[in-house]
């Protein structure tokens, strides 16, 4: 009979309750170690009297990724609704609505209507978005374990598609300043994502929301951790909650296991971390191992910029506001040391697992400075109460009624991500998609150690569930190549 190994997780996010459950199911034991008091990591979500503040989930991937989610028993154990607008921007200067939705055909047509003159790159912008969303991205077998075979028959398929690639291949902004007339659409296109986001994800985003392959779960972030949670543990994956790793032990350059903050030693045949790749490498391994790799893509490799969080429960039932808004041209509002001159507003409207009926939860994502709150000291509480109000005022501007109806306010800062998730200075999902993150590979092994891998947010370059969840089966994936045993996705 085959002995269980142990395999011990650092982290108990996405990326490490994936790779529990698939190595689970492939015959290990294994024990997840979170650092806070409850599972889930960044997909995390709060009460606030009545209301759920969802911290994490706006639109969720299908597609190829959706074989993950029912291998993982999310669903059909949670419903997913599919997403027929993405976002609706309005412009302030020029009193210009646009909505982006799943009828390319009419997006490209209301985006015509503002700017004729860019009609043929519109087009062309939505014919790519319909050819990328027919390739199937690299998920199965993991790059570590791709054949030359597999690396010609993923170049085969994109073959039709090179010449889209090639096109959209660089930063969004430089696409939409070289190919587009139009300042409203470019200022429109900048702001669906960072400007230094490959335009090749715009493509991506388009295609898939054309099929019907962008959905939101129902029950939000909570119910989608919560399926996730349930799988694990109903396949009997151990957990360590309130538990900080101090050091990863190693022995003739093999990891053996782990030295926990209360001296306690937890012996293992293999490790994997989920944790930040800068508390990974330079603190739980002291730097032994891949530092220089590391440095070396820490400064040229761009994070995601820290946000604050700030949400609001207000007792509307908001009908007629979009999901996800873009308010564009606003007077520059400060947060925490950087200045904005638009904002995402999020609504959650029609989830009575959010906000019972007849309320709603209305969210701001503010872009902000870490260092700006983790200096704060005493007057942290008080600078965070002061921005609920500022923001509240503001948001009353544009959706009036909702200052007078308020019911709550919560305020989750970059420390807010530390706290909960270790997000290394509140980058929420590590590595931002730019050009030099999106287009490199990121080992899931560290160079002269033995017996470990590397799996989530800062192995998968542009962050996200799926490739969050993907990275944990890809991590379990080579555990068992490693091994020699057979990989399963269902116990």
């Amino acid at each position: 009979m085959t002995r269980e190994r142990h395999v011990i997780i650092i982290g108990g996010g996405l990326a490490g309750l994936s790779a529990g459950s698939y190595l689970r199911a492939s015959g290990y034991r294994t024990t997840v170690i979170e650092h806070g008091l409850s599972l889930g990591g960044v997909c995390n979500a709060w009460q606030r009297c009545g209301y759920t503040i969802d911290g994490c989930i706006q639109w969720l991937t299908g597609g190829a990724f959706a074989s993950i989610y029912e291998e993982l028993g999310i669903v059909p154990r949670i419903g997913l609704r599919i997403i027929d607008q993405f976002v609706a921007y309005r412009d302030l200067q020029t009193h210009t609505d646009l909505a982006v939705s799943s009828n390319l055909e009419a997006t490209a047509r209301a985006l015509i209507d503002v700017s004729p003159g860019d009609r043929a790159e519109l087009e062309r912008l939505m014919d790519s978005a319909r050819l990328f969303a027919s390739m199937s991205p690299p998920i199965d077998p993991p790059i570590e374990l791709s054949s030359l075979r597999d690396h010609l028959g993923r170049m085969w398929e994109m073959r039709q598609g090179m010449g889209a690639l090639l096109h959209f291949r660089k930063p969004v902004s430089v696409w939409a300043e070289q190919q587009l007339e139009s300042a409203l659409l470019r200022r429109l296109f900048c702001r669906l994502f960072p400007e230094e986001t490959p335009a090749l994800f715009l493509l991506m985003v388009l295609g898939y929301l054309n099929k019907g392959y962008l959905s939101r779960p129902e029950g939000g972030s909570a119910a989608f951790r919560d399926a996730l949670v349930s799988s694990y543990e109903q396949r009997g994956g151990a957990v360590l909650l309130n538990t900080t790793v101090d050091e990863i032990l190693v022995s003739n350059d093999t990891a053996r296991g782990v030295r926990l903050a209360d001296g306690e030693i937890l012996e293992a045949d293999l490790l994997i971390s989920t944790a930040s790749a800068p508390e990974t490498v330079l603190r739980l391994l002291q730097g032994r191992y891949g530092a220089d790799e590391l440095r070396a893509r820490m400064s040229s490799w761009k994070l995601f910029d820290p946000i604050a969080l700030v949400s609001y429960g207000v007792a509307l039932p908001l009908p007629d506001v979009p999901h996800s808004w873009i308010l564009d041209h606003i007077a520059p509002f400060e947060v925490g040391g950087r200045s904005t001159d638009h904002l995402l507003i999020v609504t959650h409207n029609d989830d009575p697992a959010l906000a019972a009926p007849g309320h709603s939860v209305v969210q701001l994502m503010l872009p902000t400075n870490y260092t700006w709150w983790a200096t704060r000291r005493a007057s942290y509480n008080g600078e965070k109460d002061a921005l609920a109000q500022r923001a509240l005022r503001l948001l009353d501007e544009h959706l009036p009624g909702v200052h007078a109806k308020c019911e709550v306010s919560d305020v989750a800062t970059p420390l807010t991500f530390w706290k909960s998730a270790r997000s290394w200075r509140g980058a929420y999902e590590g590595w931002a998609p730019n050009s030099a993150a999106f287009f490199g590979h990121v080992q899931k092994s560290l160079p002269g150690l033995g017996n470990f891998y590397m799996a989530g947010q800062w192995v998968e370059p542009g962050g996200g569930v799926p490739t969050a969840l993907m990275s944990g089966r890809q991590a379990a994936q080579l555990v068992c190549a490693r091994d020699q045993r057979p990989f399963r996705t269902q116990a």
